[in-house]
């Protein structure tokens, strides 16, 4: 068995670790393999980049796309990260978040909530999100945790919510694809559109996420990757310490499932940087 992370965030997006801090954090678990995905951004690799030289660590730059449909997150591994036509791209993808976040803003103070773009803006590097709507909420005292507000407001059906501005999941495999890389389906057991995969795969989905830190049925999905002759992608969507999800970092991949990974990074203009 292999320990990597294909899917960790920083603070460049939802993230609360700086990238030096995963890379430290990578360096001790002994990762073969540790890859940024902050949410429409890449912003953060080039710090990653540095840090993992200093920690010896192997990196790779991924992102993670939010798509417009509910909870589908397409993975992206192995793309032309400093491509300035790619940046012009997520900067359109980041104003759309930022829309969303107003219009999640407006709702909340129609429900009684004192709070404004002033009050998150300034706590991402780089891509905002509903996480730093409700780390503002805290912060003001208005709710004790991120789970808090998702639990009440911000969560699909909750009355803050606003749905995603984002590209389709089309667009999301298309760019990923036009950039040198290649794209998973991030968490595909939180998703309600599953039956939509043969779609995607045909669009040029390449991938599947199976080994999952939160994963209750991951043969299931191995099963399907198998069926479809996908790859299989891991990690654990860590985002760091107060964010609700820093109980694991790093997963175990089999030898065989790693190299298949491995084998089809290499093939791209982006691939490993190896410590």
């Amino acid at each position: 068995m292999k320990k990597i992370d294909f899917h960790t965030h920083s603070h460049y997006s939802d993230g609360t670790s700086r990238p030096e801090d995963l890379a430290r954090r990578a360096e001790k678990a002994g990762l073969e393999l540790l890859i940024l995905t902050d949410h429409d951004t890449v912003a953060g690799f080039p710090e990653l980049l540095e840090a993992a030289k200093l920690h010896q660590v192997s990196v790779a730059c991924g992102i993670e796309i939010n798509t417009a449909d509910s909870g589908v997150h397409i993975l992206g591994y192995g793309l032309k990260w400093d491509s300035p036509l790619l940046m012009e791209t997520l900067s359109d993808f980041r104003a759309r978040r930022r829309l969303r976040v107003e219009k999640m803003l407006e709702k909340l103070r129609s429900l009684g909530f004192p709070i404004d773009f002033e009050d998150v803006g300034q706590v991402s590097k780089e891509s905002l999100g509903r996480p730093h709507i409700a780390d503002a909420l805290v912060k003001k005292g208005l709710l004790k945790s991120r789970q808090e507000a998702f639990d009440r407001l911000l969560s699909g059906g909750k009355p803050g919510y606003v749905e995603s501005l984002g590209p389709s999941p089309k667009e999301a495999i298309e760019l990923i694809r036009s950039f040198g890389g290649f794209a998973s389906l991030a968490h595909p057991h939180i998703i309600k559109k599953s039956e939509k995969i043969p779609e995607w795969i045909e669009w040029g989905l390449e991938g599947l996420e199976g080994y999952y830190a939160d994963l209750n049925h991951p043969q299931k999905w191995r099963n399907l990757a198998q069926e479809k002759n996908l790859l299989l992608t891991g990690g654990s969507d860590f985002h760091g310490p107060g964010s609700g999800r820093d109980k694991v970092f790093g997963v175990e991949i089999p030898d065989e499932v790693y190299q298949e990974f491995l084998k089809r990074l290499e093939a791209c203009p982006h691939g490993i940087y190896r410590a």
